[in-house]
């Protein structure tokens, strides 16, 4: 990893104020701060070990809130449909991210509706946000129709079917 100048620097004065806020870690904070200070660049990936070099992108982010729009508006018009026949509730319910293969997903999903006291809060959220399966794909061919519509919030019977695909 390298570190530009500048960046060493604001990170020399952030280990600093860290080492006088923080009695009892200050001796970490003072080798932290001499690694930076001697740019020693073998050891920088130490001092950043708690930071999760997989970064969720902004598109994936969005993804995942449009994902989660889609379903709040398919959960209230379902539940405000009068003729609810041929659409299994299984169909709109939000199960959430694979914990195998769509972590960041999930860990996102998580995040977002945990802030500000909480978002979509009526949404169902699968096992803690797990679905246990791959569901991503099927999430995106049904946001593509859901994006079809003009993205309603208030769905009849027959695009709530579409987008879900039941017959």
């Amino acid at each position: 990893m390298e570190l530009s100048h500048t960046e060493r620097w604001i990170l020399s004065n952030q280990f600093r104020i860290l080492q006088l806020l923080d009695k009892d870690n200050a001796e970490y904070y003072a080798k932290a701060k001499e690694n930076i200070d001697s740019g020693y660049e073998l050891e920088y990936g130490s001092l950043s070990q708690y930071l999760d070099s997989d970064v969720t992108t902004e598109d994936e982010c969005r993804e995942v809130i449009e994902i989660l729009s889609m379903f709040d508006a398919l959960r209230y018009s379902y539940d405000n449909l009068p003729d609810k026949a041929g659409i299994g509730e299984w169909c709109i319910k939000f199960a959430g991210f694979d914990g195998n293969n769509e972590v960041k997903q999930m860990a996102y999903a998580r995040y977002y509706c945990n802030l500000d006291g909480g978002r979509f809060v009526h949404l169902e959220r699968g096992d803690d946000f797990n679905s246990h399966c791959s569901v991503l794909g099927r999430y995106r061919s049904m946001l593509s129709e859901w994006k079809r519509s003009g993205r309603p919030h208030q769905l009849s019977k027959e695009e709530i079917m579409r987008i879900t695909k039941t017959t």
